[in-house]
């Protein structure tokens, strides 16, 4: 486990600068950049509409949809384990036309100490998807502990449909190929529409909206309590 977290670890410092590139249809996770092109457009719509409060973007990476739910929040608290990401986020925290009080924190999200039920809002990106049961019924359990009652999630990750199944395993050690021809390999799941409504539900969520593309999906959620 150990060794598979570090090579998890360095694919991420090492893909930071390049991450983006899917957004913009350039080496897609599978050939289909106009799929890729189609669904960015509906989760950037998405964000426009959603946060309030402080709002808490788990995994941020590069902070690439910050941009676009930013203008909705009054405090962001921005958290990764990856330094070379955190890096890539600060230059669009530098470029934001709001004053939003923007806090940068490097860390694991499970080790990170955090005042209770401070946050309004969740957006978790891409990380799930990571997470094998274990680690996902931590995640949720922690997660819980710091958000506000009623609190709000929107939940982005990788969906599963005809044309992923082309070219990927639904779940799985999947291999991830730099730009530069290096390898690794990272452990990744995908979602349909069943199976986002089963986690939610499972972590005391209820399903508010849900946009499901070929690549991606966007489900907006708030906490049951």
């Amino acid at each position: 486990m150990k060794d598979s977290h570090e090579e998890f670890m360095k694919y991420y410092d090492e893909r930071a600068p390049e991450y983006d590139e899917v957004y913009l249809g350039r080496s897609p996770g599978i050939p289909e950049p106009e799929a890729y092109a189609r669904d960015v457009r509906e989760l950037k719509a998405i964000c426009s509409s959603f946060g309030r409060g402080h709002l808490i973007d788990i995994g941020c990476g590069t902070g690439f949809w910050m941009p676009y739910y930013a203008q909705n929040c009054t405090e962001i608290t921005l958290v990764d384990q990856s330094r070379s990401m955190l890096v890539q986020c600060q230059k669009k925290v530098n470029e934001l036309e709001s004053d939003v009080c923007v806090h940068l924190l490097k860390g694991n999200f499970f080790d990170v100490r955090f005042l209770l039920k401070i946050f309004d809002t969740t957006l978790v990106a891409f990380l799930i998807s990571h997470l094998e049961e274990e680690h996902e019924q931590l995640f949720f359990k922690k997660l819980k502990k710091i958000l506000k009652s009623k609190a709000e999630m929107l939940w982005i990750d990788g969906s599963w449909s005809r044309k992923r199944a082309r070219y990927r395993l639904k779940e799985g050690y999947q291999e991830r190929i730099l730009n530069d021809g290096r390898a690794f390999s990272v452990f990744k799941r995908y979602f349909e529409k069943s199976d986002v409504n089963n986690l939610l539900k499972k972590h005391s969520l209820v399903l508010r909206s849900l946009y499901m593309g070929d690549v991606f999906f966007a489900a907006h959620a708030i906490l049951k309590r």
